[in-house]
């Protein structure tokens, strides 16, 4: 690409970087949490690759309404991947019940039972079957969100690193995916920013592995944000900012619980 790089135009301006927008100022959870509060976002770099990844918001159909409906019986996977519990949760990047969702029950328990767990994060939308056109429900920067946690999940499959770098994104959920925040999450989390703009950029990639993600979720018949499944059923959802359908309970202790029986069953 062109070392000379043009200036964003005022819409991609408006899209990427928001000079009104703040930081939220939330605490740390352990190596999984969300970025420290700071006065001011790192100082900007101009990357070139970003206007690559601009053009990926023009790819998308826009949907704006959230609609959730009630998700039949879910197939069910083994109990066990390679040993570990296999643990699920289908989310919207830009969707605050996405956000408590890590909050409150996935970062925790993780930081309790991450060794016992193969967790993987799915991502909820729609494709368009004449096409193979992917929409978000809030949006194209939702997809372009979507696509940075899926590349960082590829390129970090380490999941203290992947999981921290979405926490910290996800927390500040209505500012995805300006330049700002996916450059402070990276680099809180040690990320190499280069290289998640590869996957971003990489013709067709970034798009493929949300294509994918989207696919899992409609296979498993999930539309909520954020439904979490265990062993191939339904856990716990997290929606309208309550906890429902969580037959086992929807407190960390009763999840590690039900991994730690899972896991033990298959020792």
């Amino acid at each position: 690409m062109d070392s000379q790089t043009p200036s964003f135009n005022e819409k991609q301006q408006h899209l990427l970087h928001d000079p009104s927008a703040t930081a939220t100022e939330v605490p740390p959870v352990n190596n999984y949490g969300p970025r420290s509060y700071q006065t001011q976002y790192v100082l900007k770099r101009t990357i070139p690759v970003f206007l690559t990844l601009l053009a990926i918001f023009y790819l998308f159909p826009t949907t704006f309404v959230c609609h959730h409906h009630d998700d039949p019986a879910l197939s069910l996977r083994p109990v066990t991947t390679e040993g570990k519990v296999p643990l699920e949760i289908h989310v919207m990047s830009k969707c605050p019940d996405a956000r408590d969702c890590l909050r409150e029950l996935i970062v925790p328990t993780m930081v309790k039972v991450s060794e016992k767990v193969n967790l993987t994060m799915s991502f909820i939308g729609s494709i368009d079957p004449n096409s193979d056109a992917v929409s978000c429900v809030h949006g194209p920067a939702e997809c372009l969100g979507d696509i940075i946690l899926l590349c960082a999940a590829k390129i970090y499959p380490d999941v203290k690193l992947w999981l921290g770098y979405a926490n910290c994104l996800i927390s500040d959920y209505p500012d995805i995916p300006k330049r700002d925040l996916v450059q402070s999450c990276a680099m809180e989390h040690g990320l190499d920013f280069q290289k998640l703009n590869s996957c971003i950029s990489d013709e067709g990639e970034g798009i493929d592995l949300l294509r994918a993600s989207i696919e899992r979720s409609q296979e498993n018949n999930v539309t909520k944000s954020c439904t979490v499944r265990l062993a191939g059923e339904i856990r716990c959802i997290r929606d309208g900012g309550e906890w429902y359908d969580c037959p086992g309970g929807s407190s960390v202790d009763d999840l590690v619980g039900d991994i730690n029986k899972l896991y033990n069953a298959s020792l």
